[in-house]
């Protein structure tokens, strides 16, 4: 009886003390022409990559007149970017990622996105909501 009662609670502890998928971060922000939204699933083992989404949407006053663009993502852990890129119909963008950090993604961390668009600049700091 003891032998069962030993293995009933050695296997509750294995499964109690498994790491559980963390609750992905959101940071936000805004300009005067754009809309930012990423989304961050943060991991422990920075070498199995980070998940990430941005998701972009031009607010300006002029749709057509943004054409190609490109993105760079700055954070205290890594920079990401694409280039050569258009907006839908509905004036958005959105992509994802898988990219090697050099260590997880904080709440507390604050990216900056630097948007490049028709001999236009902004930088955007984005900020987590909770």
């Amino acid at each position: 009886m003891k032998k069962i009662f030993f293995i009933i609670f050695a296997l509750f502890l294995m499964f109690g003390c498994q790491a559980k998928d963390k609750e992905p971060l959101v940071f936000t922000g805004k300009s005067e022409n754009w809309t930012v939204k990423e989304i961050v699933t943060p991991r422990s083992d920075k070498n199995k990559g980070e998940p990430k989404t941005i998701k972009l949407t031009y607010t300006g006053k002029d749709m057509k007149s943004v054409g190609e663009f490109s993105f760079k993502l700055e954070a205290p852990n890594g920079q990401w970017g694409v280039s050569i890129i258009e907006l839908d119909k509905e004036g958005k963008f959105k992509d994802s990622t898988n990219g090697i950090v050099s260590r997880e993604t904080l709440k507390s961390d604050k990216p900056t996105i630097i948007l490049k668009w028709n001999g236009q600049s902004e930088e955007i700091v984005l900020k987590n909501i909770e």
